[in-house]
């Protein structure tokens, strides 16, 4: 009689933003992004070789949620390898709360697997007349304000058709309003987790990708209204001087490249203080115990940033804060007080990229390579990255792709630290090149650059305490291309240049 096939999903799956092919902080899945892609990484959990494996979603707990139905073809699977599968979902009906997602994983010679996964969803909303962020889960809600960021100059210095953008914030206050009120020191944790360590990372991953988002910041009523960012803070400090436009060999249609990596720097810089490892709400609330049959109604932090250099990706950059957390209860304020000074956790030692200098486009696809090297000397191996990368033309056009680890099509062998991927660029009428209609359907010769980038993937595993789950968060980028500055240009670097026949 068939045995079930050997499987394994280890880690929950994660959100994948369409146009920056990155995933979200976290890897959270945001109702306002309304189109993303749900990615899950399965593992050969055998000692051989699965033959003709397909994986398919039965259902998703949540009906506001609207997915891909069809079957996914994956092939045969190495022992030990840990593959990806992607389903387009829409979102934008979403209720923000957790989802479960059941996968069926069928192969060859054996029954199928049943897995069942959590999906993480939250809203973020902005009151216009308070200018007030909330970001919206089922045991309450977090209510953000921006004080003061520092933003990018104003469109004298940008693209005429865009105003200053946030690159990092620098005072902000949030107000957990737990629903319902609770005793003790601790009520019960959003998503399982001391989430409020994320909120502020996808906020400020969000304001840089506002003009992707459907129904976007909201005045309540979620109308769909457009907020500008330079109208969004109370204060904004113009000392950053560069654009979404950095300076580059090359830049695509629409600047997705730079703005997921300003997106990308913001959530860094903002997890690397208020984040790792026991977060500053968590240690407000252990300070500040209320008495017997006290309910808390509201907890509150002010936190003031101060940046000694500019944060840049991939680089472990100092960072310190001043922070002040408030419980009000029904019968007491308390509060507490205290300063840090961290850096960011998310960086690598080195990482490099295998890629030819000349690629015929006659001749196959365009295979490239890179592998991660680790702080600790060791490198990244299978699901434990989640690596994309983007090729970028001349005349703007991007085409992007994923580098895995699982021995498999491109990939030489699984969970040796060599990350691989390739794209067949594609043929076309010279002549008709240079049309916006063939655009998408003709890869034009000359040269094209290369970025690769790597982001972390949470890897804490179902079932474990809120308290040691605090300790680990993922989806930050640890590849150095962007370098933010305070007194020049910010710089976008690629990490090879191909020339294409």
């Amino acid at each position: 009689m068939p045995t079930p096939v050997a499987v394994q999903i280890p880690y929950r799956p994660y959100a994948v933003c369409l146009p920056t092919n990155l995933m979200t902080p976290d890897g959270f899945f945001i109702v306002n992004m309304g189109l993303q892609f749900i990615e899950v990484q399965i593992t050969n959990a055998s000692n051989a070789l699965l033959k003709n494996v397909r994986v398919y979603i039965e259902g998703i707990s949540d009906p506001g949620i609207v997915y891909g139905s069809g079957v996914q073809t994956v092939g045969d699977v190495p022992a030990g390898a840990s593959f990806p599968v992607r389903f387009l979902g829409n979102f934008h009906d979403a209720t923000p709360g957790i989802a479960m997602i059941s996968l069926i994983i069928e192969a060859d010679g054996f029954t199928f697997r049943r897995v069942l996964k959590k999906l993480f969803i939250t809203r973020v909303d902005y009151h216009k007349p308070t200018r007030t962020y909330s970001v919206v889960m089922p045991q309450g809600t977090m209510r953000i304000v921006i004080h003061r960021a520092i933003v990018g100059p104003e469109s004298k210095r940008c693209k005429e058709d865009r105003g200053g953008f946030i690159a990092l914030i620098k005072d902000v206050s949030y107000e957990w309003v737990p629903t319902p009120p609770y005793e003790g020191v601790r009520g019960p944790f959003p998503y399982e987790d001391p989430w409020w360590k994320i909120a502020l990372a996808i906020l400020a991953a969000l304001l840089l990708l506002g003009a992707l988002l459907y129904d976007y910041f909201s005045d309540g009523d979620l109308d769909g209204g457009m907020v500008s960012v330079s109208g969004t803070f109370e204060e904004t400090d113009p000392s950053v001087s560069c654009c979404t436009s950095v300076d580059s060999s090359a830049t695509d249609t629409g600047d997705w490249v730079a703005r997921g990596l300003y997106a990308a720097v913001g959530a860094a810089a903002t997890a690397a203080i208020a984040s790792d490892g026991p977060d500053l709400h968590y240690r407000g609330q252990e300070a500040t115990p209320p008495g017997q049959k006290e309910k808390t109604l509201s907890e509150k932090v002010r936190l003031r940033i101060e940046y000694p250099e500019a944060p840049s990706l991939g680089r472990k950059f100092p960072i310190a804060g001043k922070w002040q957390y408030t419980r009000t209860t029904n019968t007491n304020v308390y509060t507490y007080e205290a300063a840090d000074e961290r850096e960011n956790l998310h960086w690598l030692d080195s990482y490099e990229v295998d890629a030819p200098a000349v690629h015929d486009r006659l001749s196959g696809p365009l295979v490239i390579r890179a592998r991660f090297k680790k702080p600790d000397g060791t490198y990244y191996t299978g699901a434990s990255l989640y690596v994309s990368a983007v090729l970028v033309s001349t005349y703007g056009v991007a085409r992007r792709f994923d580098l895995q680890d699982h021995g498999m099509a491109f990939d030489a062998k699984a969970n040796d630290g060599w990350y691989s991927g390739g794209y067949t660029f594609k043929p076309g009428n010279p002549d008709m090149a240079a049309t916006h209609a063939s655009a998408e359907r003709y890869d034009r010769p000359g040269y094209w650059y290369l970025f690769v980038f790597a982001q972390d993937v949470n890897t804490v595993l179902q079932g474990t305490s809120p308290f040691d789950a605090a300790h680990t968060i993922g989806g930050f980028v640890l590849t150095s291309q962007l370098e933010l500055s305070f007194e020049k240009p910010c710089q976008l670097r690629h990490d090879a240049v191909i020339q294409v026949v």
